[in-house]
Formats: structure tokens, sequence, C-alpha cells
């Protein structure tokens, strides 16, 4: 399949589309339809309500300040790409379109130029049929810069197209250095595994392209340029270590200044390097949460003082620069709910604003390019009963002005409210969790309630921010519980390591806390609990009956492991042999040492210990958790006997692609909780 040439300049296209931004956008009509028909008039909400992709998103600012891109779903159904001027915010032009493919991403090159990819729909992908392209912002000059095909030769010649081929992928801009962009690509070992990676500069208007990487170190994979645009940081990760070499300005010789254990408190990542040279870095040396220093390279001095940091939450990279300043202006932090820290008194004065002008259980996020100077913003402001409400916000006008919603067919009064709490677990380490309470009974006593389980495991949950699926479990009667249970990221070192080898038991513990808690406190109902979850969240549905047989009445899983030794031994997984060699060993359990452990706390093994309703659902694609967890789960559970319901989905790998069968399978756990636990709504 090729994608077809954009239609943006058409009026089937860009018509349409102007009718419906101009709803979505009226500053005194909430929402509508393309009919008109108000959305307050619409049914109870439904399973589709809560997988269909969101109306706007991936809102973006250049680095000016004047326009922002941004993606949306046009009335093909098909995301597309769109640019505003933000001084007349309902002025929408579309610069990428197509009619067999949705536009993926978008971004800024410069103030007149961007990059972005688009996919044919679904999970597999067609020789061909995904690329990346850049673009000007009147829709003019587009280049291709990336098929998906292997070969980029002409049919029965040795001529070489200059785009690139699978593999490579867009990193970011030149830091507005003219069109160019860095791109990257994995590079193979010869056991198939990635062996570092390939950094070039490419021209986005003529597609050719310099190699930075002739002479890095080996298996280098992040990179760190100065002010003038030269390379002189680069980190490389291999054999459990973490190593990072410096190069000073003008020179070729790189010196390795850092070497520490991957998975040990040690090791700095650096984020930045501002115009005087000074590197910005996160660490958690000294403390047990990663905080945001200055690191002087050539002394090898970490900054005694943090310059942000908070007690029980790591700093993470999500973090804002200023390419004229050249500075690191601000960090945006995951806590109870997601927080900005800004640097600079005149950020912090437009955040208050914003913030006293919006509603206060709102948290809303100033998105700029060049920060410091900015006088308009793209504000994205959301809540627990909203995934995201957009506007701009003119700093000399003190003015805002609505741009849109995420999803105006979920009316925010229709949502579920969040609650956080800390709840001891057993051994006494604090626990976050979430609670979405179905709308209108917040106060209700004694509910029947799902334990939603989180993917990763090696990640962070959850927070106070708007969550489709446990938002669409509240609106059936449920109270849903949301734990970070240890082992989580982003809590710190303490909470990540107590996880280590705990698979199927603290782990697991910790979620039956959370219950028994709620259920002293009156939120839950003993008798009426069912659990899910997707990946490392359906294992844990899975062993959740297992571990803790009485706690829960149902199970549902999709992509669950259900065999942790096939997380060594898959033949066609996609986790790196480095990782399942160096990380796995000491994260899951050592698969010769710890052999009977892993298979103990491995659902398949245990599988007639399960007394309750199970939902088993995969993806025939799934290259993370293979099809081979499920197919030999389903039989040993038919053979002993378990109560099982396999459904599997021919075109999905380990996320959801294709609507309709996040729909299916939202429906299919929604019937299993009627059946097991018989909610009131």
């Amino acid at each position: 399949m090729l994608l077809i040439p954009p239609l943006a300049s058409s009026d089937r296209i860009v018509r349409p589309w102007r009718q419906l931004l101009l709803c979505a956008m009226a500053v005194l009509v909430a929402s509508c339809l393309p009919g008109g028909e108000a959305w307050a008039q619409t049914p109870p909400t439904t399973a589709a309500d809560y997988a269909r992709r969101p109306m706007l998103s991936d809102f973006n600012v250049a680095p000016s300040n004047r326009h922002a891109a941004f993606l949306l779903v046009n009335d093909k159904g098909r995301q597309v790409a769109g640019v505003i001027d933000l001084e007349k915010p309902s002025d929408v032009k579309v610069v990428a379109a197509y009619a067999d493919a949705n536009v993926t991403s978008v971004r800024w090159i410069n103030d007149r130029r961007l990059v972005y990819e688009a996919y044919q729909p679904g999970a597999l992908i067609d020789p061909g049929g995904a690329g990346t392209f850049a673009v000007d912002l009147d829709g003019e000059r587009r280049q291709q810069l990336i098929s998906w095909v292997n070969n980029n030769e002409s049919t029965g010649t040795h001529i070489r197209s200059r785009v690139l081929t699978y593999g490579w992928h867009v990193w970011r801009s030149w830091d507005g250095r003219g069109d160019d962009v860095l791109a990257y690509r994995n590079v193979p070992s010869g056991i198939g595994d990635r062996a570092g990676r390939q950094l070039v500069r490419l021209d986005s208007i003529h597609g050719t392209y310099r190699n930075l990487s002739f002479d890095q170190p080996p298996f280098a994979d992040t990179w760190g340029f100065d002010a003038q645009g030269e390379l002189r940081l680069i980190g490389a990760t291999r054999n459990g270590r973490e190593k990072l070499f410096l190069r000073a300005s003008g020179q070729s010789e790189w010196a390795e200044i850092e070497d520490e254990a991957e998975l040990s408190d040690r090791p700095l990542q650096p984020l930045y390097i501002e115009g005087d040279g000074t590197v910005i870095v996160l660490s958690r040396r000294g403390r047990d949460t990663l905080a945001m220093h200055t690191y002087d390279p050539k002394s090898r001095v970490l900054g005694a003082d943090a310059l942000a940091a908070a007690s029980s939450y790591d700093i993470g990279t999500d973090f804002e620069t200023d390419g004229q300043a050249r500075l690191v202006v601000g960090v945006h932090l995951q806590a109870d709910r997601l927080r900005s820290v800004w640097f600079d008194e005149g950020l912090v004065a437009a955040q208050r604003t914003v913030d006293e002008a919006l509603p206060k259980d709102r948290f809303n996020r100033l998105l700029c390019g060049n920060c410091l100077s900015a006088q308009r913003f793209v504000v994205r402001s959301s809540s627990d009963r909203i995934s995201a409400e957009y506007f701009v916000y003119d700093r000399q006008k003190r003015s805002l002005v609505r741009i849109g919603t995420e999803r105006p067919w979920l009316p925010e009064a229709s949502q579920g409210r969040r609650t956080f709490h800390r709840v001891a677990a057993r051994d006494g380490l604090s626990l976050p969790v979430v609670i979405t309470h179905p709308s209108g009974r917040e106060t209700d006593k004694n509910l029947p309630a799902v334990v939603l389980v989180h993917g990763g495991p090696w990640v962070r949950g959850t927070d106070l921010s708007w969550s489709d699926e446990a938002q669409f479990l509240a609106s059936r009667g449920y109270r849903v519980l949301e734990v970070d249970f240890r082992g989580s990221t982003g809590l710190g070192s303490k909470h990540f390591q107590a996880g280590w080898k705990q698979w199927g038991l603290s782990m697991q513990d910790d979620l039956a806390d959370a219950v028994g808690w709620a259920v002293k406190e009156g939120w839950v109902d003993a008798g009426r609990v069912c659990i899910a979850g997707s990946s490392y969240g359906g294992y844990a549905a899975l062993m959740g009956p297992i571990r803790h047989p009485g706690t829960y009445r149902c199970a549902a899983s999709y992509a669950g492991v259900t065999d942790l030794m096939l997380m060594f031994s898959g033949s066609s997984t996609d986790v790196s042999l480095q990782h399942r060699k160096y990380s796995y060993p000491t994260l899951l359990g050592d698969p010769k040492a710890d052999a009977e452990r892993l298979r103990q706390t491995s659902p398949l093994h245990r599988v007639a210990d399960i007394k309750v309703p199970v939902l088993v659902a995969q993806g025939s694609l799934d290259r993370r958790v293979t099809k081979e967890h499920a197919d030999t789960f389903e039989s040993a559970a038919r053979a002993a006997g378990v109560d099982i319901e396999r459904v599997t989905y021919a075109d999905e790998a380990h996320s959801w692609f294709e609507e309709r069968n996040h729909t299916d399978y939202l429906q299919r756990i929604e019937k299993l909780l009627a059946r097991t636990l018989k909610a009131s709504r």
C-alpha cells in the first residue's frame, strides 16, 4: 500500500472540518455534533465512547509562539494534522490528510516547517504503508523523509532514493537551525539485537543527510548537543552498565566520565546542555527520588542543590527549554496529579493567572515554543472528569479563548470523581491508590468494585488525570481501584526495588491490601470485587484469584503474561536480548536459580487454583506478550475446568489499534462483571 498525496487544500477535506472545528471551538457552546445535536441530549455513554480516539490532541507550539500544530479527526474518521494561528485560533489549516492513513504525530522543525508521521490504520503495516514527512505550514514543499520499505533502490536499477528506509526515526529538530532534523536508526548486532544507534543530520527540504556517528563510542544510544550544535555528550548502555562520554569542543576524542550499574542508584541521565555549557541531568545520588541537578562533566561533580525535587515522586524527563535563551525553564511532574514547576517568575505568574481563571479542579499545562518570550500559550486544561480542553491564553491581554475539547461526546458531568489516597501495605510500604467513583455516587458505601492493574510493571501507574477504562467501569456502577504497587517507577528507588523478584508475591499482596483497606473504609463490598488489567496488569488479574482466593469474584486479562519462563525464552518477542540477559534476572528472577519460584508464580502452572470466571483476550500480532501465552493458558484452563471466555483479535498487537476491538473487549468485561457482581446503576 502506498500513501496517496495529502488533500490538505481540497474543499472536500477542509470544508467539513472547518464546520466541525468551529462547532468544537465555539466559546459559548459546550460541544456539538456535526449535525448540530447537543451532546447533553445523547443517551448514556457506551463502550464505544471510551474506546474512541480524541477529536483534538497532541498540540504543540512553534518556536515563535505564533502558530500551533495539532491532530484532529476529520468527518471520514481519519486523523489529520492541522495548524492554527494563535491570534485567530478558529481558522484551521489542514496541512496533512490521507484517505488511507492516519497522521499520528506532528512537530515543529522551525517557525515555518513541520515534520509528521502517517501510518495506515491497524497494527500490521504493509510495505510503504507508513512514512515520515516534512511540510511547510502552508502545506507546500512536502518532502518524504522516511518510508517503511526495506530497500530504496528503484526496481531494476541501482538508483537509490534519498528517502530513508524502515527502522529510521526522526528524533527532534536541529534546535531551530534551518530546516534540518536529527534522525536515528537502531544498528542490529550479529544476533539480531541492537548494537547502538546511528545518528544523522537530515535536510528536511532535500532529503540529504550527514552521518554524525562515524567516531562515536560503541553502543551509543543518547546524545547531547551544545549551544553551537556540536555533539558533546554521549550515553551508552551495554551489558548492564550505563556509560557517559564527553568530548571537548572542537576535539575528536571521547573520554569516558561515568560507568555505573544500570539498575543502581548511581547512573546520571543527561537532559540538556545550556548555553553556558552547564549540563542538566537527573540523579538520585544521595536521595531516594530522582531530582534535577546541574552537572560539571569536567570535574564530574553534581550540583549540591537540586533544581527540582520532590520527596515522594521522581522528577522525570518531561521538561521545558527555551531555544533562544538556551535554558531549561521548567519541568512537569506526575505526582498525585500533574503539576508544573517553572524556573522563571514570568512563567510562574502566567501559570497562576491561568489557574485562577479556570475551574479549581483543573491541571493547566502551558504549551509554548520559546517560553520566556511567549505572549500567547496554548493551555491544555484537564481534570479527573475531562481528558483535556484547550485554550489560547494571551498574557498581555490576560484573555482565554477556547479552542475545543478532546472528547465532547463525554460531558464532564457524566464522568466519575477520582480521589487520591495513601494506603499502607502489610509491610508498611506506602501505596498510592486512586479511586474512581461512579458519577453522583461518590459517597455511596459498599459498592461493587474492580481493581484495575496498570501494565509495565516498571512504569508509573496513575494519578488524578482522566482515565478511559476506569471511567467506563465507573459509568457501569463500579468503584474502580488503581494501585501503584511496589515495582512501579516514578515513586523513588525504595518503592521500585521493593518489587524486584516479587511478581505474584508482594506485588500481588499490595493489590489485595488496597482492597482490604477500601472494604474497611466502607467504599467497597468485600463480596463483590473483580480484577482486570492488560500486559502485566493481565498477569496480575490472572494471579489475583490464585494468590488471594476469595478476594476476587472474576478476572479479565488482555495481553497478559501467563508463563514467566517465556519472558526469557520466547523466540518471537520484541524484548531485547540485552534486557532479558541483564535486567530480567534482577527485576523478575534468574531463569535457573529462581526457576521453581517463577513456575509457582506463573498463572499457567497454577491454573487449577482459579475458581472464578475469567476472560482472556489476546492480539494475534502481539510481539511483546506473544499469543503462545494465551493459547497454552486456555488449554490448561479448559482441562482444569475453569470457567474461561477466550477471545482473539486477529488484527491487534500489544496495544489497541482498532476502536471496534477495544469496544468489544470493554463490552465483554461489562458482561462478565454484570454476571459475577450484579452492580446496580
